[in-house]
C-alpha cells in the first residue's frame, strides 16, 4: 500500500515505455487502471516529476492507443522493443 501511497500524491501525467511517451488520459486508483495515448514527446519535453515508468506501475492495467486511437498489443510492442534494444 506504500508504493500506491507514493503514486497518488503525485500527479501521473505520463508513462514512459522504451523510448516512447505516453499521455495519460484517464487512471483509476479503484480498479488500477490506466488509459493513454501515444504523444510524439521526449523524457527532454516533460517534466520528469510528472513522467513514470511501465515498470513502476506494475500492479496496475494499462490500455494503451497510437496516434490513430488503435489498441496496442502491448506483449508484442515489448518484444519489438526488446529487440530494438539489444542491438
Amino acid at each position: 500500500m506504500r508504493r500506491i501511497t507514493k503514486i497518488n500524491g503525485t500527479k501521473i501525467k505520463f508513462i514512459r515505455i522504451c523510448d516512447s511517451i505516453y499521455a495519460v488520459d484517464k487512471i483509476s486508483f479503484f480498479n488500477f487502471s490506466v488509459e493513454a495515448h501515444h504523444t510524439d514527446l521526449t523524457l527532454v519535453d516533460v517534466p520528469q516529476e510528472e513522467v513514470f515508468d511501465i515498470t513502476e506501475l506494475r500492479d496496475f492495467r494499462i490500455k494503451l492507443s497510437n496516434w490513430s486511437g488503435k489498441l496496442i498489443n502491448f506483449v508484442k510492442y515489448c518484444k519489438k522493443c526488446e529487440r530494438t534494444v539489444d542491438k
